[in-house]
């Protein structure tokens, strides 16, 4: 997968003062991935950053460098104490921006799409392993030291990443084996005799593809309603037909 590389001079960061990451921290952005874009190469952001995004359609943007510290999780000596996560306690009183890598998700009640998720899990394990590159030592996937924003500051933001983001399953898959990952391919798609352009991709065997291509290549209409994530595509003869998205 690519690594969109989005920080300017304006993102926020701060050195690790030699603390090397031990952690992965999952937000959600309550917001599109262009409002996160937007605020984290902010000159008037003055108060938050993260090292990655990832968006519903799968794409990883970059913040911040994993060398230095994002402003996502910090903390007062006095509320880390009331942290549920016990790395976090354990680490007391060092700010836990200090060894945490932290990745918002785009959307707002945890809830992601099949790309994301692969896209997520894909970034996981290239956090471990360019930890282990960088560091000398990778960071462990696992409960303890994969966790989210509400263990760590279960206070301001009990409810990050969600009350839908899908622990289980994500923590099931950071435990399988690189060649059984969950696999993100290009899909030949062909509707009414047209291929249909590099828009579909192939998920764990099944095939995703965007309404948009699937009307354009149809001669049909497609309208999106943000409000109902509800997209309704409407062909030459009046019918309509509604997909509701992930």
């Amino acid at each position: 997968m690519n690594i969109i590389q989005k920080g300017n001079k304006y993102t926020n960061s701060s050195s690790r003062d030699g603390h090397a990451p031990i952690a992965i921290v999952d937000h959600i952005s309550s917001g599109t991935m262009s409002s996160m874009d937007a605020w984290f190469t902010s000159s008037g952001n003055e108060q938050s950053s993260a090292h990655f995004g990832v968006s519903k359609a799968g794409e990883i943007h970059q913040y911040v460098d994993i060398q230095r510290m994002a402003w996502a999780n910090g903390l007062s000596v006095a509320s880390i104490a009331k942290a549920t996560a016990p790395l976090i306690k354990e680490q007391s009183p060092t700010n836990p921006n200090k060894y945490a890598v932290s990745i918002e998700h785009e959307g707002t009640d945890g809830t992601l799409t099949e790309a994301q998720f692969a896209a997520t899990v894909w970034l996981h394990k290239y956090i471990s392993a360019e930890v282990k590159r960088l560091y000398g030592k990778p960071i462990v996937l696992d409960e303890r030291h994969v966790i989210g924003h509400f263990q760590v500051d279960p206070v301001r933001k009990p409810h990050c990443p969600g009350p839908k983001f899908p622990w289980s399953r994500l923590y099931a898959a950071l435990k399988t084996k690189e060649d059984e990952d969950v696999k993100v391919d290009k899909a030949g798609t062909v509707v009414n005799g047209n291929r249909l352009a590099d828009d579909s991709v192939l998920i764990e065997g099944r095939v995703y593809v965007p309404l948009a291509a699937v009307g354009e290549a149809i001669g049909a209409k497609v309208n999106w309603n943000n409000v109902t994530k509800t997209a309704t595509l409407t062909t030459k003869g009046g019918n309509n037909h509604e997909q509701q998205m992930a």
